[in-house]
């Protein structure tokens, strides 16, 4: 057994931040969880405070994993960290940020794409970044710092993401992997996986504020002196290059192959599929998966979660009185009144853009609709009819996916949402796709971690983690059902293409 044999993952995530040690065995022997918020200061606009939130909160976590773990520091073998991505947090050469971090969810640098797209051109763009304009890419967003905070702008040595500021406080390298590189549009170039000159130029960005890009898996540098005495830890611990949130929570469940994806029924929902050849379609988030020969391209869907849990709190008072008495989950409840109600909620059909929309119409301004309503209906049917549209909207990126002429060759389901047999069998059976059901996923900080061992050569390869992976269970489509949501799906399609208009005027 190797003198040092375990390893530190940390996820940063958009309400909370999770870590993990585990031993060379891949065995969890700890995890943390510390919630922590978003800063709305205008309409539209969505900080994070990096020293607060990102930094303490790491030091925080890594204290209390060795700490409850009994691991020495000596034999912390490597650190992964993962984060919320696409970000721009500005920082001087000192290492400290300039101002707040703008995170994935702001949407202020609508100007900025605009100014882009008239300068080159929507095509010219998804040829060379590989992804739409939008301002959710963090490119666009460091553009508007540029634009609106000239001063800040001029102070910035680097511009990095949640993780990699933590990446930098600990080894004092600024860098980004390709895949947040990627999500930094219009910066980067996809098919030459660099920076574009051109872009930066043709803007007057300047190209050394963005800092140097490293592979997934790569190590980017080691813990410093200064870094291991305020953590705790003893320096040299390499600290390895990990991926955006939703791509590392994919690796933590063995989804390493072409055609394995995985949807995270989470407050968002975030399908993945693996890729063996590059995908350039604006209508998905293309980018690389771990290794030199995986690409990944990904659904986008901004309210998933979100939408169920608003329909809770906002109608389901009784469900919620029930669980404060009784400790029965007001979601279970609300799912077996809606097992009663036929697929296709009898013609109740739901939009599920009540924040905008992401993937794959790239609309902020689109609406949610409840579509079909009668005074026959209960609320049991509407209940249904948001499971549903999660259905309908994942069918809708699969559709794209098989266009392309991409296999889907199995579906991994995971995160909080995933609990619900119902929910599951409800995609599964719009989807006509198996699902794999992953009980006690691991999440993102788990595949920080074993990455980490990758890299510090306590793993042998990447492989390994599927040994940890335990399938709970299977869902497979009930092909009636499925035929009954094939007619409901060509009228939910139908749908935004003819409000679009009537919401954006609204």
């Amino acid at each position: 057994m190797p003198e040092k044999e375990f390893l530190i993952g940390v996820d940063i995530g958009t309400l909370g931040s999770k870590g993990v040690i585990i031993d060379s065995e891949g065995k969890l022997l700890s995890s943390f969880f510390m919630e922590h918020t978003i800063d709305i200061p205008r309409p539209g606009w969505v900080e994070q405070d990096p020293e607060r939130i990102y930094w303490r909160e790491f030091k925080t976590i890594v204290a209390r994993l060795l700490k409850e773990s009994g691991v020495s520091p000596e034999r912390v073998a490597g650190i992964g960290v993962s984060s919320l991505s696409p970000d721009a947090c500005p920082v001087d050469e000192d290492k400290r940020p300039l101002r707040p971090t703008i995170i994935y969810m702001d949407r202020r640098a609508v100007e900025e794409c605009e100014l882009v797209k008239k300068k080159f051109g929507e095509d010219k763009i998804v040829r060379i970044t590989g992804n739409a304009i939008d301002p959710y890419f963090s490119g666009y967003k460091m553009l508007w710092l540029m634009r609106n905070e000239p001063e800040t702008y001029k102070k910035t040595w680097k511009f990095l993401n949640a993780c990699k500021y933590v990446v930098l406080k600990l080894t004092d390298v600024p860098s980004i992997d390709i895949s947040n590189a990627v999500l930094a549009a219009p910066f980067f170039d996809y098919s030459k996986r660099s920076w574009n000159k051109e872009i930066c130029s043709e803007l007057g960005f300047d190209l050394e504020k963005l800092p140097e890009i490293f592979k997934i898996g790569e190590v980017i540098g080691e813990v410093t002196a200064e870094a291991a005495k305020e953590l705790g830890l003893v320096e040299g611990i390499p600290v390895i290059s990990c991926g955006p949130d939703a791509m590392m929570s994919y690796y933590s469940v063995g989804a390493l192959d072409e055609g394995d994806s995985v949807f995270m029924y989470g407050t968002t929902g975030c399908w993945g599929i693996i890729t063996s050849k590059p995908v350039i379609d604006p209508r998905l988030i293309n980018s690389f998966y771990l290794g030199d020969d995986k690409y990944i391209s990904l659904a986008g869907m901004v309210t998933t979660g979100a939408l169920v849990r608003w329909f809770r709190d906002e109608f389901g008072t009784v469900e919620l009185d029930v669980e404060k008495a009784a400790g029965i989950s007001a979601y279970s409840i609300l799912d077996r009144e809606a097992e009663k109600i036929p697929p296709g909620s009898e013609g109740v059909i739901i939009l599920p853009y009540f924040m905008g929309e992401r993937t794959p119409i790239w609309d902020p301004k689109a609406r949610g609709v409840i579509f079909g309503l009668t005074l026959y209906h209960t609320k049991a049917h509407v209940y249904r009819a948001v499971l549903e549209s999660a259905g309908y909207a994942l069918k809708q990126h699969i559709e794209i996916i098989k266009e392309l002429g991409i296999p889907v060759k199995r579906v991994i389901a995971v995160n909080g949402g995933a609990r619900s047999r119902l929910w599951r069998q409800i995609i599964s059976d719009i989807t006509g796709l198996s699902q794999q059901y992953i009980a006690e996923a691991p999440g993102a900080p788990y595949g920080d971690a074993f990455l980490a061992g990758v890299a510090s050569g306590v793993f042998e390869d990447m492989t390994q983690i599927r040994r940890h992976v335990r399938i709970a269970e299977e869902t497979k489509p009930n092909e009636e059902n499925s035929r009954k949501y094939e007619k409901l799906y060509e009228v939910y399609k139908e749908l935004y293409p003819r409000l679009m208009e009537l919401m954006h005027k609204l």
